[in-house]
Order: structure tokens, then sequence, then C-alpha cells
């Protein structure tokens, strides 16, 4: 039935999964130094513990609104790139199998996590999306074609970076503005798969409502990146301001700048939408 319902077994699996990235948020945020006793494996620089803490708190507000939230469009545009992303973690975790802290709960914990989540995101994207009619909601508004345009170009780019890097780390290690291992390097290549298949799933609906929560995530995740740069600014090679932040900070005044452009077009939609109804009405 195309009612656009979430799924209780989705439900389910946000609540479960929303807490984990809390944890590994504030560990890998607030906690670097104690990421080779507490996390899967000992992270250095800061910056890379931060850059990922950051990442799974954007991730958990996707979570939270499939836990809470009532209609699956409006998340369903997350799911696919989490299922890039823990694919690469998965493959990332057996390449470098040696460097992890073995015997560890934080290690037990994510090997855990990324054996299931590969197979049960892309299930549960593929077992909802039956109810997703495809037909924009009440209020909701059409993207620009310009807009879908530019996440596709955004999408190729980042997703060919993404697959360079992880295949050929030193690729990655060599263009990247801190310091990184060949385990970082696959790891940060999964972050940006999860931007790139992100950005191209986006563009493929062109209703609004299936981009705000995406968005919010993202700009939460980076939000907390740019800080985190700030914070660690020592471990930059070249310096804080570099084409990585210089892209970070456009792409968050650009999802400002489309965020509060579509709010505007959805309230004078509604807006219309009542005037119109009030005047098609009878009179007392």
């Amino acid at each position: 039935m195309k009612n656009d319902a979430i799924y209780p077994i989705t439900r389910i699996v946000a609540a479960v999964v929303f807490p984990v990235l809390w944890l590994a948020f504030l560990l890998l945020y607030f906690y670097p130094d104690l990421t080779g006793e507490r996390f899967a494996w000992l992270i250095k620089p800061h910056m890379t513990s931060l850059y990922i803490g950051a990442g799974y708190l954007g991730g958990s507000w996707l979570f939270l609104n499939t836990l809470f939230g009532k209609r699956w469009h409006r998340v369903q545009g997350g799911f696919l790139p989490i299922t890039a992303f823990t694919w690469a973690m998965l493959l990332a975790t057996l390449l470098h199998w040696d460097r992890f802290s073995h015997g560890r709960f934080g290690f037990q914990l994510w090997t855990t996590l990324y054996v299931i989540t590969p197979f049960l995101v892309p299930a549960l994207w593929f077992y909802n999306r039956r109810t997703d009619p495809g037909t924009p909601e009440g209020s909701d508004v059409v993207m620009a074609p310009w807009t879908t345009w530019v996440l596709r170009v955004v999408g190729i780019i980042g997703t060919v970076f993404a697959l360079a890097g992880f295949i050929y780390p030193p690729f990655m290690i060599g263009v990247w503005p801190w310091a990184l291992t060949p385990l970082t390097a696959r790891v940060m290549s999964g972050w940006i798969a999860l931007l790139g298949v992100g950005a191209l799933t986006m563009s493929a609906d062109l209703r609004w409502t299936s981009w705000r929560v995406p968005l919010e995530s993202i700009f939460i995740w980076h939000g907390l990146v740019l800080l985190a740069a700030g914070l660690t600014a020592s471990d930059f090679t070249s310096g804080v301001a570099n084409w990585y932040t210089f892209l970070i900070t456009l792409l968050m005044a650009g999802i400002v700048f489309i965020y509060v452009m579509m709010e505007i077009k959805r309230r004078r939609t509604a807006k219309a939408a009542t005037a119109t109804a009030e005047t098609a009405s009878p009179s007392a």
C-alpha cells in the first residue's frame, strides 16, 4: 500500500542504530586520545577522529527522523548512500584487519555493525520503498532543474574521487589536507562515497521534502567538521585554509541557500493554496 508509511522493522533498526552512532560520536569527537582503547582502532591524528565522529552525529539525525518520522520518502534518500558507506567500511576492515584493536568491545561493535548493515540497510530500503507513492505531499514543492543537475555533477565527481581513493589509497593520502594511513584513507573515501551517492540519489527525486532531512544531516556533519578544523589546526599539513575546508564552507553555504529558498517557496505555495480554498468555499 502506497501510504508513505515507515514500517515498524525500519523503525526498530533505527532505534538500535541511533544510540550506537551517538556513542561513537561522543567518543570520537570528545575523547580522540582513547580511540585505541575504546574504539575499533587507534586513530591519528585527532582531526580524523573528530571528522568520523561528526559524520556519525550527522547520520544519527537521519535515523532519528526514521524512528519518529511519519513519511518514508522524507528519509529514504539516506539509505542507499549509507549502503555505499557501510560497504566501504566492511571492505576497509577486511583489507586492514591487522590494524584493528582485536578483543576490545569497540572492535567487536564495529565488526558487528559493518558485517550486518551492508546487507540490512539496502534490504530495508528495498522493502520500505514500496510505500512511497512518488508524489509530492500536501505542502510540498518541486526542486528546480538546475539544482538536480548541480547535484548530479557533484555526485559523479564525489563518487569517482571516493572510488579512486579507496582503490588506490596513496592518491587520497597525497591530496588530503591532513595525514592519513592506508586504512584511514579508505575510511575517508567511504565518507566521500556517502556524499557522492547521496547527491546522485537526491537528484533522482524532485520533491523538496525528500531533500530536507538528508541536507540537514550533511549540514550537522560538516558544521562539526569545520569546528573540528579550528580545534585541531595543527593537524593540517598546509594550514586550516585549504581546498577541503573551502569546499565544505561552499557546501554549507549552498545548503543554507537551497534550504531557505525552498522553505520560502513551500510556505508561499501553502499560503496560496489555503487562500484559493477559502475563496472557493461557499459563504456562510
